[in-house]
């Protein structure tokens, strides 16, 4: 008998997964947060981690920080093995949602001026480019975008 496969939908982290989560960002960012870290975010009232797993694996996270009547994602991840499969949008959708049940009116980042991929995530959902801020970044050093959504 086949085994059933547990839907694919984005869940709260918890701290078994910090572990995990950490091996995912020094895959995804050179400037990969630690599980010290990580495990702070986790613990701060004001900060959400949400994950995708496929499988037994998390697949995805992202990092949103709700902070009065707006919202920042800091993080937002996909393994390189499950890209292009519609996690980062389950994301998205679960930041929005998690933003405005919070009673946020606006959710702001910023993304490198070269990830196409992460700035063709960001414009399906009608974020904007409000700045840049040049040479944010580095290893190596790059522009910023600083996009904002409107959820009013």
């Amino acid at each position: 008998m086949m085994e059933r496969q547990r839907p694919i939908s984005p869940r709260q982290a918890c701290k078994e997964d910090l572990c995990a989560i950490a091996a995912l960002e020094t895959t995804c960012f050179s400037d990969a947060w630690s599980e010290a870290s990580l495990k702070d975010t986790l613990n701060a009232p004001y900060a959400r981690l949400i994950c995708v797993d496929v499988g037994n694996d998390i697949a995805a996270y992202a990092c949103l920080y709700l902070l009065g009547d707006g919202a920042e994602l800091l993080r937002i991840a996909t393994h390189p093995a499950h890209r292009r499969c519609g996690l980062a949008h389950m994301l998205m959708q679960a930041c929005i949602k998690e933003a405005g049940e919070a009673g946020a009116q606006s959710i702001y980042l910023e993304v490198r001026a070269s990830n196409a991929p992460a700035i063709a995530l960001y414009d399906t959902y009608g974020f904007v480019t409000d700045l840049v801020r040049k040479n944010y970044y580095k290893n190596p050093t790059e522009d910023a975008l600083c996009r904002s959504l409107s959820l009013c």
